[in-house]
């Protein structure tokens, strides 16, 4: 869920839009995808009321209208989210397409989105109530930012989510896993490890965290109502900074961090208890090595006798291993956001994978498309570009290639390519009820895991009536469906392999597609993943789950023992089903509250009843682009104060009003006001200023413009010449009685050419800029008179020369490239990467006075000694173009950054035509032992960076050297988001400091500032 001021992107700008109403919503989504959006519609109005009970809030409960509804159906991302300013629900329709969890994609994004959108209505009740008036939407989000914060409202949804059905992350192995490891491990943290994570020592993320915390004061109140009594109470009295512990307090008896430790301790001894019945395990050697910062490997494939398999650690971004027979690994290639498992087929060089790419333009078009990693010419390549395309599997002849797909207008279908052409000769549209996730060719038929209402099943098809053409297959059920997941699919031995979590687990299990019986293969302690069979068959190889990493592990696969199963008796997650019966009988008190009063009481009459949508209709960009969302009685830029830029203060803020705009789609996005500010030439006067400025992305170009009025009386500038015993020249300025107007317009493409763990881009640039200073190009001429044997004198007006009457105008553009290996977690700089920028600007009309300047900027990163080390270099040249021009001119500082602040400094460099900066930063992270002060700090680590700077200009230089000290706070007076504080030393020198010195310059030798960085929440 996202506060305000939030984008998801931009959905390509040749789709046309439409829209429908439900009774409560108004969906927006692509033209030609009706059937699509009312599905959405349905779930959504289906679950509305269901999701308020526990709530305290029905999703647009204190909405004055309908809650727009976007569909972005071209990202084969799965995602959603609700903001509040502009008031909206984002849903991505594609479904997951790997690990998914064991319920339809339409509807666990209809329970947790809509659970986000009731827990946010508390920003627009009780005391809040006239914040609105004030502010429009953007109070109620940043309430929903301070108070509730992402980890309660995120474990919120999650407990929606699953007591709500079935399934749900709750009842997922894959969810809390870690912590059953980390708790057997004696691994338990205090609420501040957890919460705002390590850079040393794994951390779940805050859904996790969230859903535990919440799940287990619900269990032990038995009462469902924390959540809502937490939203109300914060929404009377926001005053209260312990508000999570009076109300913990309420229902547990405890404050709220003894009320957590009692949910370790309570969830400990569950898992304490079920691990004691799934014993006895296997005995496995491990096999990868076993390394000090946590490492997960997973995707493990066997060739020959050689395993691959991608590796990710906290200090090492992702990357494709290969694991020796000794133990030692080999880097391949960096991964990408991988949508599947690797895939080899027995006897081939190939590794197949499916791979998330984004568009080059537009950010809301993400493909998944299928890659292999040629072993023997050791290079990737694309098999299959464009769509949604998932989970390739090969035949083991060679001769056929299986994938998943996911059109744009929903479902799903399973493409099977002939691999020696490259074309796709068979599509099966899968019915409408179920989800294909995997699809494998084994033993002459079509394996295909598949998602339906009830969960996770397995089906199959006879090869020679694949080709169905436009109906349906005639599937046949192998496993009926369950909610628990089934995935990674294998064929092996004339058997079928899958990976489920139905014990509780993950483990593997072995399935004979002639009888039907079904066999767990595995037992292991917490669960394994990723498993895969030697090419002989003799050694079982897979991930196993531990507390410090997620190492490889062997077994002999004579030593397995199979214990035959059923598909049906799955594991029962006793927490999860006390949240279901609490929700249940919540259900049970509103339906007879409400039996003969409101036939929308729940859900159950709702799906009697059906949902009436209105007439489908044309949603004009154009129409809605101008949607004011919120205000103030104060003037304000969003921009500005998000990117601490301004010059003058009032830029920033000042008595005054604002107005914030953006569109439901997101491609628009602009603020207007009024400010009252004291006039920067007059402080005793005051100015009275408008302001515009928007941006608009749903071009291929994204075009920005801003006016500003009256911040200041416009300038009239006239060019002097004096003459004496020299000539020289000056160029002064008056206050004129016009208002001051500058207008700005700049466009820029931001192409992305991101794949396979590697950043690329490519950023080209143009701007002009004009405002109703006047320069006047005529020269007024003086003599210079001095008076018999004084040093003194005075001026003489001579003569003038006309000229023009020319307005301040720049043109300027530039063009930037990239290429940036992602980070990991731990990193402070990227391993690899460089950047080149370079541009060019001109004062148009005025070159002959202000020389035209270009500029070149390379960046580059390189690994340092340990893994979170790093090494970053900068080198910045810039040149003024025409050496005849009158007056120096620059575009950016050049100075070293002990120096950076002296002004008058670089104007003195500025005359020597042109001059470079090289800099070197060398970022070493400090572990401080994840340490909190109180409640409303927490320490995770200090940076320290030697920094060195050297400028060179014609005839001298000047360096700074010196080192920055930061302390990175997870959480900094109860403000839970990533801050640096510190402070910066530099000593500062070179060939030109005296020289610069003696021409009455001020500068000093050390410098010493502060150093403030932060993210917002």
């Amino acid at each position: 869920m996202e506060a305000q001021f939030y984008s998801v992107g931009d959905d390509p700008g040749r789709i046309r839009w439409s829209s429908i109403e439900s009774p409560s919503y108004k969906i927006i989504y692509p033209e030609g995808l009706d059937s699509l959006a009312k599905v959405y519609g349905t779930e959504l109005e289906k679950y509305r009321i269901p999701v308020s009970g526990s709530a305290g809030y029905v999703p647009g409960e204190l909405m004055s209208r309908k809650m727009p509804v976007i569909l972005h159906a071209y990202n084969a991302m799965s995602n959603g989210s609700v903001a509040w300013a502009p008031v909206r629900m984002d849903l991505f329709t594609s479904p997951e397409g790997y690990g998914a969890e064991a319920m339809p994609w339409v509807k666990m994004l209809a329970i947790h989105e809509s659970r986000h959108a009731a827990q946010i209505q508390f920003g627009r009740d009780n005391v809040f109530k006239p914040f609105y008036w004030l502010t429009g939407e953007m109070f109620a989000g940043a309430m929903s930012g301070l108070y509730p914060s992402k980890w309660m409202l995120e474990g919120d949804a999650v407990v929606a989510e699953t007591a709500l059905t079935d399934a749900g992350r709750g009842r997922s192995a894959d969810f809390l896993n870690y912590y059953m490891a980390a708790f057997d491990n004696g691994d338990f943290r205090n609420w501040n490890r957890w919460r705002y994570g390590s850079f040393r020592y794994w951390t779940p993320d805050h859904y996790a965290l969230g859903y535990m915390t919440i799940s287990g004061i619900r269990y032990v109140s038995g009462s469902p109502d924390f959540m809502g009594d937490y939203l109300e109470y914060v929404s009377r009295r926001p005053y209260d900074v312990f508000s999570y512990s009076t109300i913990t307090r309420k229902y547990t008896g405890k404050d709220f961090r003894n009320a957590f430790r009692s949910t370790i301790q309570l969830y400990h001894d569950i898992w304490t208890e079920e691990k004691a019945a799934r014993a006895p395990f296997i005995d496995a050697e491990q096999i990868s090595r076993q390394r000090k910062e946590y490492t997960r490997y997973s995707d493990l494939t066997a060739v020959s006798d050689t395993l691959y398999a991608i590796r990710q650690s906290m200090g090492k971004s992702s990357a494709l291993v290969m694991i020796l027979p000794s133990g030692k690994e080999r880097i391949l290639t960096s991964s990408g956001s991988l949508s599947s498992p690797l895939w080899h087929s027995e006897g081939s060089r190939q590794i197949w994978w499916s791979e998330y790419i984004d568009d080059e333009r537009w950010s809301q078009e993400t493909h998944s498309v299928i890659r292999c990693y040629d072993l023997d010419r050791k290079r990737k390549s694309t098999f299959v570009s464009g769509g949604k395309k998932f989970c390739p599997s090969v035949s083991s002849d060679g001769m056929m290639l299986t994938a998943i797909d996911y059109p744009v207008k929903g479902g799903s279908g399973i493409e099977i390519y002939d691999m020696a052409s490259g074309h796709r000769d068979i599509y099966i549209s899968m019915p409408d009820s179920i989800q294909a996730t995997e699809a494998v060719i084994a033993y002459g038929r079509l394996y295909i895991c598949g998602i339906s209402e009830r969960g996770y099943g397995l089906y199959s098809l006879e090869m020679k009536k694949a080709d169905t053409g436009s109906g349906f297959p005639d599937l046949e059920t192998v496993l009926g469906p369950q909610p628990v997941k089934i995935r990674r699919l294998r064929p092996h031995d004339g058997s079928l392999y899958f990976t489920s979590d139905k014990n509780g687990v993950n483990e593997l299990y072995r399935l004979d597609p002639g009888k039907g019986d079904l066999f767990q293969v595995t037992s292991t302690e917490y669960g394994a993943t990723d498993f895969c069979f030697s090419p002989d068959g003799s050694q079982l190889y897979y991930v196993a789950l531990r507390h410090d990493g997620k190492p490889v592990k062997a077994i002999s696969a004579d030593s397995l023992e199979e214990r035959q199963t059923s598909f049906s008796e799955i594991h029962r997650y006793r927490i999860a089903d006390e949240l279901s019966r609490q929700e249940k009988a919540l259900a049970e008190a509103r339906r007879c509250l409400n039996t003969g009063q409101d036939k929308d009481a729940d859900s159950s009459a709702l799906q009697e009843t059906g949902i009436i949508f209105s007439k489908p209709e044309r949603y004009r960009k154009f129409d809605h682009l101008f949607n004011i969302h919120s205000w103030a009685p104060v003037y304000f830029n969003a921009d500005r104060i998000m990117d601490v830029s301004y010059d003058y203060g009032y830029e920033m803020a000042s008595l005054g009003a604002a107005a914030l705009i953006q569109n439901n789609l997101g491609t628009m996005t602009a603020n207007f006001g009024y400010s009252a500010h004291r006039n920067p030439y007059h402080w005793n006067k005051w100015k009275h200023s408008g302001h515009v400025e928007f941006t608009y992305t749903g071009l291929y170009p994204v075009i920005e413009a801003s006016v500003d009025f009256n911040d200041r009386s416009a300038l009239d500038y006239s060019f002097n010449d004096y003459i004496g015993n020299m000539i020289m020249m000056s160029m002064t300025s008056i206050e004129s009685s016009r208002p001051y107007v500058r207008g700005k317009i700049s466009a820029y493409i931001p192409f992305n050419f991101s794949s396979g763990g590697w950043s690329r881009g490519v950023i080209p640039q143009v701007s002009y800029s004009i405002s109703n200073d006047i320069y006047h190009t005529g020269r007024n001429f003086y003599n210079i008179v001095s008076a018999s044997g004084s040093s003194t004198g005075w001026l003489s007006y001579s003569s003038s020369e006309n000229g023009k009457k020319i307005p301040a105008q720049t043109i300027s553009a530039s063009a930037r490239a990239y290429v940036i290996r992602n980070s990991a977690t731990s990193e402070i700089y990227p391993d690899w990467g460089i950047g080149i920028e370079t541009g060019i600007s001109l004062n148009a009309g005025l070159a002959k006075w202000f020389s035209p300047v270009a500029y070149m900027y390379a960046y580059g990163y390189l690994p340092g000694i340990t893994h979170s080390q790093g090494l970053r270099l900068t080198a910045l040249y810039q040149k003024q173009l025409l050496d005849d021009a009158i007056f120096d001119t620059g575009i950016t500082s050049t100075l070293p950054r002990g120096l950076s602040e002296r002004a008058d400094l670089r104007d003195q460099i500025l005359r020597y035509g042109y001059s470079a900066k090289l800099t070197a930063d060398y970022a070493i992270p400090i572990y401080l032992g994840d340490f909190s002060i109180g409640p409303a700090f927490y320490g995770k680590r200090a940076i320290l960076t030697p920094h060195f700077d050297y400028t060179f200009f014609k005839g001298g230089n000047l360096f700074s050297a010196g080192a920055t000290l930061e302390i990175e706070f997870g959480c900094f007076f109860w403000i839970g988001t990533p801050i640096n504080i510190g402070l910066t030393w530099s000593y500062n020198g070179g060939k030109s400091f005296d020289r610069f010195r003696s021409r009455g310059i001020d500068l000093n030798h050390h410098y010493i500032g502060p150093v403030v960085t932060f993210e917002l929440p």
